[in-house]
């Protein structure tokens, strides 16, 4: 895929950069996190161009992410010069509906709509039939091979994990090359970055419940800027001495913060808070591209992690958490 003008992006660039100022601080999703109840936040929604959000009035926040999400997908592909060019950000929704269809077909039932996502990069529809009836047809090379390759191991040893593993990897490898394919270096690292942190997470959780490195080596992505050789010689290091390794790929304060909170209390969440903040910090570049397709990639991930918070500060107005602990759960924002 050649890489586009910018002058070509000028319109595309000119509508998507009018929502960025809609984009909720800190401070506006405490002030939402404030509300005593769900019909008091879509006043608040509003403000930021949320309209109207009624399914608040019946606590069904799930469906008023999907909602946002269909409607940010659509935005952002209604404006493209050309969809394909950040098709790569909706490839991990194919592969779940990949996964959903392999295992209901291994467990012998229909897959659940429910657990299909509309917003791939290819119809849900399609991949079911395609999935069902061995189409290869109109489906990606790295998807085809990992679908052939996930049936053989489960026929053979029956292990549902060995789908999740398989498709991964393929997933993974596709958008590097796609990435890739636009020779827009912000795509690509941001891509790597995904990798290296998924490889990151993986790695301490193994840590963690005393899996031996050699199946770290089973499941690590390649394609990331830090090698396997990296984390295979970490596995015994302390957390704060491998934090100091990772300060070269940004990742030294989440390896040190959350691996502190890990050895003291064994929780996870402060460590992948903080890797979804260094996924974000890499995120910000894009505000400095003021043209081009760099600007569009950067609001989308940036609307992609509010929808996210937003879900986070919804579900604990519906429980009860008071603002400070919903607060401490918040992702950074990209204003």
């Amino acid at each position: 895929m050649a890489k586009r003008k910018t002058e070509e992006y000028i319109f595309a660039d000119a509508y998507i950069g009018s929502f960025v100022r809609n984009l909720m601080s800190r401070q506006d999703m405490m002030r939402l996190a404030a509300c005593r109840d769900l019909p008091a936040a879509e006043s608040i929604l509003q403000e930021f161009g949320y309209g109207e959000a009624k399914e608040l009035y019946n606590n069904d926040i799930e469906w008023f992410i999907r909602r946002e999400q269909n409607k940010l997908f659509d935005l952002i592909y209604d404006t493209l010069p050309e969809r394909k060019e950040l098709a790569l950000c909706l490839f991990p929704y194919d592969y779940h509906n990949v996964k959903v269809c392999l295992k209901a077909e291994f467990l012998g039932v229909t897959p659940s709509e429910d657990l299909l996502v509309s917003t791939g990069d290819m119809d849900w529809k399609q991949v079911v039939a395609m999935v069902r009836d061995r189409n290869y047809m109109f489906m990606p090379v790295h998807m085809k091979e990992a679908i052939i390759e996930a049936t053989d191991l489960f026929g053979r040893g029956g292990d549902p994990q060995e789908i999740d593993i398989i498709m991964d990897k393929a997933c993974y490898r596709q958008m590097l090359e796609a990435a890739e394919a636009t020779g827009e270096d912000f795509l690509i690292g941001i891509v790597k970055r995904q990798i290296d942190i998924l490889n990151l997470k993986t790695f301490v959780r193994l840590r963690q419940i005393g899996k031996a490195w050699s199946f770290f080596q089973k499941v690590f992505l390649a394609g990331g800027n830090i090698s396997e050789q990296f984390f295979i010689t970490s596995y015994e290091e302390p957390f704060a001495q491998l934090a100091d390794k990772l300060g070269p790929y940004g990742l030294r304060n989440a390896m040190a913060e959350g691996g502190r909170e890990l050895k003291e209390t064994g929780d996870f969440a402060l460590f992948e808070k903080l890797c979804d903040d260094a996924m974000m910090e890499f995120n910000k570049q894009a505000k400095y591209e003021s043209f081009g397709i760099v600007p569009i990639a950067g609001y989308w991930y940036a609307k992609e992690i509010e929808i996210d918070n937003l879900r986070i500060i919804l579900t604990g107005i519906l429980i009860g958490s008071t603002p400070e602990q919903i607060g401490e759960r918040l992702r950074e924002p990209y204003v």
